[in-house]
């Protein structure tokens, strides 16, 4: 494409003429030699797939060359474009801005170093040459923010695609929804161990400032421990280890599993997270440490039942409130009454006859396993306001 360029050097004397049509006559020449300038550059640290692109660099500076060569300083929009596109290669194929910015710079001074000298040994006057340079330069100002806008827009989007093949194969391991395949190339792409188990993770999240923290406290941004993604506003992802960071925020734990099996660990870590939610409990806890409680928060028509059974009744006589205080009270003193009446202040005569007179009113004994247990569980259900 041509980058047509307003604003034409002034005066051309006959071996401007000539050096324009050399240069013209040797472009391919010219876009050799700045390639060569930039293998030189990056001859211990640039992979050969690179080769591709330094190529491509070359032509774009020996084309501004030819614009400036012949018409001046302003770039068109068309112009801009094409840079912007260019820069929007080079950060697709992982070129960084730094590199993009020290290549173009690389290949506009060895351009015009040659034409310089070529100039000079055409005769072309010191003031022609010194114009052209600053024609030159004022275009390479101008394409190079356009390069650097392409670059860094390219850049954000490659960035926003990594994360999303990053959430959705953190979210396929998780919902088990992967074929072998995708998963097998996931383990290769992220460097995860397919032979190691993993706890799955779900974790409250408040922001993102918290995001970071807590994948630094959790241990995600250690190489192969694991991966980790936001879903419907939680930090979920799989860890070799669970974790043991003290942490203010809520953190559901699974069971060890498989890479394969991990939706089972996902399924237990949410409904862990849940619970501990309920409960109004913070920090990190597995499935297996909330035990009943999970029970209580999962299975609401049990939690009615009880409730009805031994609740209900107690609002018939006496104050329900003083009873529920002394049944919570009984229950956190493990069934003890003594210490159930230091608890509450109050002498231990008082707490029989109010564990008799529950009694009483449910038609229930508090010697019966049974009783106790549906008991313990419809006062769980009525601490959580349900």
């Amino acid at each position: 494409m041509s980058l047509a360029i307003s604003a034409p050097l002034t005066r051309l004397t006959s071996a401007w003429n000539l050096l324009i049509e050399s240069l013209l006559a040797e472009q391919d020449f010219l876009g050799h030699h700045i390639h060569a300038a930039l293998r030189r550059e990056h001859a211990a640290d640039r992979p050969l797939r690179f080769g591709t692109l330094h190529k491509e660099m070359a032509g774009n500076v020996v084309r501004l060359l030819s614009e400036a060569l012949t018409s001046g300083s302003v770039p068109t929009a068309d112009g801009l474009a094409y840079v912007h596109s260019a820069g929007e290669s080079w950060a697709l194929h992982g070129i960084s801005l730094g590199d993009l910015l020290h290549d173009w710079h690389t290949g506009i001074d060895t351009a015009v170093a040659y034409v310089r000298e070529t100039g000079q040994q055409l005769g072309v006057e010191d003031g022609e040459l010194l114009q052209f340079v600053q024609s030159a330069h004022t275009w390479s100002h101008a394409a190079v923010v356009a390069a650097v806008r392409g670059h860094c827009g390219a850049d954000v989007e490659r960035t926003n695609a990594d994360g999303r093949r990053r959430e959705a194969f953190v979210r396929g391991v998780l919902f088990g929804t992967l074929p072998s395949h995708e998963l097998q190339a996931g383990v290769e792409a992220y460097g995860l161990d397919p032979a190691a188990e993993y706890v799955a993770i779900r974790a409250r999240l408040g922001d993102r400032n918290q995001q970071r923290k807590l994948q630094q406290a959790l241990g995600f941004e250690q190489s192969s421990a694991g991966l980790c993604a936001v879903v419907d506003g939680a930090l979920v992802g799989f860890l070799t280890a669970s974790p043991q960071a003290e942490t203010c925020t809520v953190i559901g734990v699974g069971p060890r599993r498989s890479l394969r099996q991990l939706a089972e660990s996902y399924r237990l870590a949410s409904r862990a997270l849940t619970t501990m939610q309920a409960f109004g409990i913070h920090g990190s806890r597995d499935f297996s440490a909330v035990g009943l409680q999970a029970a209580v928060v999962g299975d609401p028509d049990v939690g009615d039942v009880l409730r009805q059974r031994y609740l209900e009744p107690l609002s018939v006589g006496d104050s329900a409130r003083e009873l529920l205080g002394t049944l919570r009270a009984y229950f956190a003193c493990d069934l003890h009454v003594e210490r159930t009446a230091t608890r509450l202040f109050v002498h231990q005569n008082t707490v029989r006859y109010r564990l008799a007179r529950f009694e009483e009113l449910t038609g229930t004994s508090l010697r019966s396993t049974q009783v106790v247990a549906e008991l313990w569980w419809a006062l769980a259900l009525s601490d959580l306001g349900a």
